[in-house]
């Protein structure tokens, strides 16, 4: 016989996995969301606060994306750059962003899916990047550059024409053509030896060069585009 008073109802799993679920879902749109004010408040303090952003900035944004995630950070970041009305304080957050992507080991799973462009998550991921990175021409051209839009670059290279090339500029400039000199930069590099193929890349980079005045950076680029006429020569004499 049964005890009606003992009878238990057990809930079956599907129900319970659900449940798990959405208290999981929840719990992530709760983590997002403080996340994001903890950021919205770092990039006050910033704004705010000049010498912590040089002294420390770069620090603080690194051990986030150890033990966050960088994509996460770096999208997020991106988001609330991508409205901040004092321009100069985004430009020089973006420039900040840009350093720390191309020279930091933490942020190596980061660079190569830009670099890859490998699928939809890729293209989302630098879409979100640009249109924060927007705030500064020399970032762009280096996103660009990165994520091999040479046609894009190029075009960005191209309306320098049409602006006033500032100090500032023209130091970024120099600072993107040594970070082609880096090993992150190395694909890009060897795809200079492929002139015919990357017509939009040599277009870039010429453009950088035609940017710089006659510094060490301008002797380093003109130094390794050199030999691209000559590569473009004999690859035309083979077709002949």
């Amino acid at each position: 016989m049964s005890d009606a008073g003992h009878e238990t109802c057990d809930v079956p799993v599907a129900t319970k996995k659900k449940g798990r679920q959405e208290q999981e879902s929840t719990a992530i749109i709760i983590l997002n969301k403080y996340f994001k004010l903890f950021l919205v408040e770092l990039m006050k303090m910033f704004n705010s606060d000049r010498i912590l952003l040089e002294n420390k900035g770069s620090l603080i944004i690194r051990h986030l994306c150890v033990f966050v995630d960088a994509k996460a950070v770096y999208c997020t970041l991106a988001e609330i750059l991508s409205t901040e009305e004092k321009l100069s304080f985004a430009s020089l957050m973006v420039r900040e962003l840009n350093t720390i992507l191309f020279s930091s080991a933490e942020l190596f799973d980061l660079r190569m899916q830009l670099q890859n462009m490998d699928g939809p998550d890729s293209w989302i991921l630098f879409k979100s990047l640009y249109d924060c990175w927007c705030h500064n021409a020399i970032a762009t051209v280096a996103l660009c550059l990165l994520s091999q839009n040479y046609q894009h670059a190029a075009n960005i290279v191209a309306k320098f024409g049409e602006i006033e090339i500032t100090s500032e500029v023209l130091q970024e400039t120099d600072r993107l053509v040594q970070l082609i000199e880096s090993p992150i930069f190395t694909f890009l590099r060897l795809q200079l030896l492929s002139p015919n193929q990357y017509p939009n890349l040599v277009q870039t980079m010429y453009g950088l060069l035609m940017l710089l005045p006659q510094t060490n950076a301008f002797e380093s680029l003109n130094g390794r585009l050199s030999s691209v006429p000559i590569l473009t020569t004999l690859s035309e004499n083979k077709k002949k």
